[in-house]
């Protein structure tokens, strides 16, 4: 309960708190710190992958092809958004978010890996085959270079702790419950982007912001529901986790870089939902771990 409390209120601080969204720079090192502390815990081997990943990183194409459809009907731009968002693959956040709901963090490795392998080779066809947008060497490399350090760094890193050191892995194990700050602080900062963007840089009307807020949700809700249904046979919080919670700075990073800052939108408005929607799952976990039974 206080988890998510706690999550909830760093959104609260966020939204209140435009000028937070100046220091977007600390994302990236927090996020690789908590997952270094999150790897330390798993052993990186064949028993990470299951074939229910491959099914989640088939639906991201399905997903995003038919969201832009149904959408672009009406707008062009909150089409775009859509595809993204349907698009993106598992947060990188997920090993943290499955330790923190006492459920299988090695699930979500495999599921990133999965996903962002098929991310990566689905995007570079898609915007050129729907937009005409053609990507360079360089910028492919760049998209690479920018999912995989995030993931293989701390990665690698957790391995030669838990190889080389024992006693070192044991004192980074036992300061683990605190690193949850870093993840408070990140989702502070990405409420305050979100915050400083709809105050200062869109001139957007209220209702296209509501209409894609709505559709972002409906989608979102979507993912999480589909997850757990094709999740493995006992992990249907890490099957939702892994369609659900989306890696949203990557669909944030080529909507600036290819497209247009309005379709920053969809993603930041997903950042917003997922953490509402995940703060819920942490407290259901908490109180169904602490319901005494009859």
């Amino acid at each position: 309960m206080l988890k998510s409390v706690l999550i909830l209120l760093a959104l609260g601080v966020g939204l209140l708190l435009p000028q937070l969204g100046s220091f977007t720079f600390v994302l990236r090192p927090f996020l690789m710190t908590l997952l270094f502390f999150s790897f330390l815990n798993i052993k990186l081997d064949r028993n990470v992958f299951a074939w229910q990943q491959l099914v989640a990183a088939a639906l991201l194409p399905l997903f995003g092809l038919s969201v832009y459809y149904l959408s672009y009907w009406y707008d062009e731009n909150l089409a775009l958004t859509l595809l993204l968002v349907g698009l993106a693959p598992t947060a990188v956040i997920t090993p943290v978010l499955a330790e923190l709901m006492k459920r299988s963090a090695a699930y979500m490795v495999g599921a990133i890996i999965v996903t962002s392998m098929v991310f990566t080779l689905v995007v570079p066809v898609m915007l050129t085959w729907l937009l005409g947008i053609e990507l360079s060497l360089a910028s492919l490399g760049t998209l690479v270079y920018t999912i995989g350090s995030i993931v293989i760094i701390p990665m690698l890193l957790a391995q030669v702790v838990r190889k080389i050191d024992g006693k070192l892995a044991a004192v980074f194990r036992a300061i683990n419950p605190y690193v949850f700050v870093l993840f408070l602080i990140n989702v502070a900062v990405a409420a305050g982007s979100l915050s400083h963007y709809l105050q200062y840089e869109s001139s957007t009307p209220w209702s296209f912001i509501w209409l894609t807020a709505g559709a972002i949700t409906l989608l979102m809700l979507t993912k999480f529901l589909v997850g757990s249904f094709i999740a493995p046979k006992g992990h249907t919080l890490e099957g939702s986790l892994a369609l659900g919670r989306k890696n949203t700075m990557l669909a944030i990073w080529i909507a600036l870089e290819y497209l247009n800052p309005l379709i920053v939108l969809g993603p930041m408005i997903y950042i917003l939902a997922q953490n509402v929607f995940v703060a819920g799952q942490i407290w259901w976990v908490e109180r169904k771990a602490g319901a005494v039974p009859d």
